[in-house]
This record gives structure tokens, C-alpha cells and sequence, in this order.
């Protein structure tokens, strides 16, 4: 949990592995799901969002209709208003949620018949289903609804995410880039006065920097694709700095890096891990068979499959 932990508390976006505008709230098709949700739903309604995050899902629900009763729960450390601030465009309604952090999915502290809709995206699917699947019974009213969209096993979502951890596996082989970079730092740090280098360390950093230099064109002449080559451009736009500014780079500061990198790792693994196939589907469908209903149906966009969706009611 501690790579959780550090990526909400110190990432200012409401979603997992996102950037620019996607890193403050949901568009384009999730967003329209979502919007098509809260339509059904009276304007009162007390909602659950199930692992939050930083609230993207919720801040939806509260751009939707601001009479929205809205709290979050994540199983991780949570309080993104440590991290966004009055001038941010979301704070009012990041303001208006109730967080609740360190609460995982199949404990929640909620009162029986409490919430009239409980939601989750790309959330649920990180519980232990039973467990959660127990609590969402006991915390949602009488003809209360469950909905949420799950990573599928084969989208887009899930190949991409393979291909990223490929990537970061094939750096951090030992006597790889990262093992290398890793003695570059080290090396770095024994030189004290970076402005003069003796000839015995100007000859050393020339060799130590060749020698990067080519393991970074080599690994790169080594992506078998395109995605291979854009994760391999993103990861090492996060590592060419140690180099290029050497002055600051010392043994902490790689290691710093690589262990940016290890939680980045263990996010996509927990994020792959989590998806679902279709056995998963069959599983959660038998769990929720006493409930009025239960649907699960596959979402497909033009990039390919999106994600599954879970229609339920008490």
C-alpha cells in the first residue's frame, strides 16, 4: 500500500496514471457514462464512491449536480486538499466531499442503509470481492444501486500496461540502465568540487557518461514497438536529468529515482493483477445472484475495450 500511499499524497492528480487534463477529472466516454448515471438519481442522493483516489469519480458526481450527498473512500492514505488549493478549479467541489482514507472496500465504518448509490471506477476490482460485495450490501438502502466500471483483462488499458511493465522489467535488469545510473550517481558524489575535476575524474566521468549514454541508445534500438518506444521515452525523460545535470546528481538522488520508478512498477502490476476476464465476471455475477439485479457488460470504444461495466440493485 505504501506505493499508493506516496502517489496520492504527492501526485496532484484525481486519477491513476494520468496526465494533463485527464489528471483533473474524467472526460470523454467515462465521463459520459457517469453523467448518464447521475441523470437517473434524485438530486439529494447520499453517494459512495468506492476507492476514490483523489476523488476523481466523486468530483464528477458533485460537477453534476452539486445537491449531491458525496463521500469517498480509499483503502490508501487520502486528503487531496493537502494537495490542491483555493485557486484550483476543483477545490470548491473536492471542498464539498467527504474523504475517507485507510478505509478499504471490504471494512468500511459506514452505517447500515446509509448510501442510495455507491460507485466506483477502476476501483472496486483491487478489493477482495466477497468482502466488499457484503459491505456494499450492508451499507446501501433498500432498492439501492452499485455501479462500477472495472479494468478488463484485455483492453487497451491492460495491454498498455503490460507493455509498461515490460519496459520497466527490462531496466532494471541487473548490470542494466538503472544499475548502471545507479553507479554514476555514486560516482558523481565523490567528486567535491564539480567545478574542477582532476584528470583522474574528468577521464572516469567521460567513461561512466559514454558508457550511459550508449546503454540508453542501445535499450532504446531494443523496443520492439512503438507503445515499447513511447513507455521507453516516457520512463527515461524521468532519468536523463541525473546526467545532463550531474553538478546535483549524487547516490541519493538516483536512488530516489529508482524507487519513483520501483512504486510506479508496483501500480501497474497491482492495476494489471486487478483486471478482470470473463471467469471474474461469472464470480461476481454468483456473489450478487440474491440481488433484484445484476448486470456486467463490455464496453467498447474506438481505441478497442474499454472496460467492464456492473449494473446492480438490492
Amino acid at each position: 500500500m505504501h506505493h499508493w500511499n506516496s502517489y496520492w499524497s504527492k501526485t496532484k492528480s484525481l486519477n491513476s496514471f494520468a496526465e494533463g487534463e485527464h489528471s483533473q477529472g474524467y472526460v470523454g466516454p467515462i465521463a459520459e457514462f457517469w453523467q448518464t448515471i447521475f441523470s437517473t438519481l434524485p438530486n439529494s442522493a447520499k453517494i459512495l464512491d468506492l476507492a476514490t483516489g483523489n476523488g476523481g469519480l466523486a468530483v464528477l458526481a458533485q460537477q453534476y449536480e452539486a445537491g449531491f450527498d458525496v463521500s469517498a473512500s480509499d483503502a490508501a492514505s487520502i486528503n487531496p486538499l493537502s494537495i490542491y488549493s483555493p485557486s484550483d478549479l476543483i477545490y470548491k467541489q473536492l471542498n464539498a466531499i467527504h474523504f475517507f482514507g485507510n478505509m478499504p472496500s471490504e471494512d468500511l465504518t459506514f452505517s447500515d442503509k446509509e448510501f442510495d448509490c455507491v460507485i466506483s471506477q477502476f476501483g472496486f476490482e483491487y478489493a477482495e470481492s466477497e468482502a466488499a460485495i457484503l459491505q456494499l450490501n450492508r451499507v446501501l438502502k433498500d432498492d439501492g444501486e452499485f455501479i462500477a466500471l472495472v479494468h478488463h483483462q484485455d483492453s487497451f488499458i491492460s495491454i498498455d500496461c503490460q507493455i509498461g511493465l515490460k519496459v520497466l522489467d527490462s531496466l532494471s535488469q541487473v548490470g542494466g540502465l538503472l544499475t548502471q545510473l545507479q553507479d554514476f550517481g555514486d560516482f558523481c558524489q565523490t567528486i567535491l568540487d564539480k567545478n574542477q575535476l582532476t584528470e583522474e575524474q574528468q577521464i572516469k566521468f567521460k567513461e561512466k557518461n559514454v558508457n550511459l549514454l550508449q546503454l540508453f541508445k542501445q535499450q532504446q534500438h531494443e523496443c520492439n514497438s512503438e507503445q515499447e518506444l513511447d513507455w521507453y521515452n516516457l520512463i527515461v525523460k524521468e532519468l536523463l536529468p541525473a546526467i545532463v545535470d550531474w553538478q546535483r546528481t549524487d547516490g541519493e538522488r538516483v536512488i530516489n529515482m529508482i524507487e519513483s520508478l520501483s512504486s510506479f512498477q508496483h501500480r501497474l502490476q497491482d492495476q494489471y493483477k486487478a483486471s478482470w476476464a470473463l471467469v471474474d465476471v461469472d464470480r461476481i455475477k454468483t456473489r450478487l445472484g440474491s440481488w433484484a439485479l445484476c448486470d456486467i457488460d463490455l464496453i467498447e470504444i474506438d481505441e478497442g475495450i474499454l472496460c467492464w461495466a456492473i449494473k446492480a440493485r438490492k
